[in-house]
């Protein structure tokens, strides 16, 4: 009875519709046709600070379904606003599933084909069929990232570090194998790398990756950090890594995982276990040591 009574709710709010062509469909934007499929237990429309799960089947019309494009992703509802989910968002619930048909351009391809090498379409009509996964609100989304933080801090890390170097310009590199990501600027004014035993200055500022608070700065001090290269205990071995990367007159951005920040550590009301940071890092002067060299071992 509960689901005959959601219908005829969903089938009045289509109501003023125009007629349709294709059988089953309902227009409910400009060229855009709606059929539901299915409904869900959901009652909460999207708003633009939820996400949404989607999972999407994409074929030209008349052709198979998923032979154009298929993803399974999360997608921030603000940014699914405009062409034909525009006027889907209006409708949707969590649980349901339905069709969509609507002109190649009318997709918001630059969001939904995001990462992927697929060629997306600028011409015909395209078929879609949705099925509304999961909704989340921020309080829900910021209780799953915390369960996946506690529960698989690795996956978390990563998923973080990919997110944040998408949408950065830098150029960045892996180190190694590791989870460390740097780029390098600047014209060195000693092209030596800094070895055990050296004297090095440094100027940082460093950031929680994932909301760019700044939790540490050498500037706060009024003056470079200065400590000798490989002494235990002085820095984050993130922080050396980033040393023996730099030369001289050079600075560098730095995505340093939690294992070479700080760990399981946690720092109260600014940091919490597991997490991964972003440095800014400029070596400004290097005093090197007489002593033997040793080099610090690449992962």
């Amino acid at each position: 009875m509960k689901c005959w009574w959601i219908l005829g709710i969903f089938s009045v709010l289509l109501g003023g519709c125009d007629r349709s062509p294709y059988k089953g469909y309902k227009l409910i934007g400009d060229n855009v046709y709606l059929r539901l499929i299915a409904l869900g237990e959901g009652n909460l429309l999207p708003t633009d600070s939820d996400s949404v799960r989607l999972n999407v089947r994409m074929g030209y019309k008349g052709l198979a379904l998923g032979e154009l494009f298929s993803t399974d992703d999360v997608f921030a509802v603000k940014d699914l606003r405009n062409g034909v989910f525009g006027p889907v968002l209006k409708r949707i619930h969590e649980g349901d599933s339905l069709s969509l048909i609507a002109p190649a351009p009318a997709w918001p391809w630059k969001v939904i084909a995001s990462g992927s090498n697929e060629t997306v379409p600028d011409t015909g009509l395209v078929q879609a069929d949705i099925a509304v996964i999961a909704l989340r609100t921020p309080a829900l989304a910021r209780a799953a990232k915390e369960r996946l933080r506690r529960d698989d801090p690795f996956a978390y890390e990563r998923r973080l570090s990919e997110v944040f170097r998408a949408n950065s310009a830098e150029p960045f590199l892996r180190w190694g194998t590791s989870e460390l990501f740097y780029a390098i600027h600047g014209t060195a004014s000693d092209t030596a790398r800094v070895m055990m035993g050296d004297q090095v200055m440094i100027t940082y500022s460093g950031k929680r990756l994932e909301d760019g608070l700044v939790f540490d700065d050498s500037q706060r001090n009024g003056h470079p950090l200065g400590f000798t290269f490989g002494d235990k205990d002085q820095v984050i071995n993130g922080l050396e890594v980033a040393v023996t990367l730099l030369r001289q007159g050079q600075e560098g951005q730095f995505i340093i995982p939690f294992e070479y920040a700080f760990g399981a550590k946690a720092i109260p009301n600014v940091l919490e276990p597991y997490t991964p940071v972003y440095y800014t890092v400029r070596l400004d002067k290097v005093q090197r040591s007489k002593s033997m060299p040793t080099r610090l071992r690449i992962p």
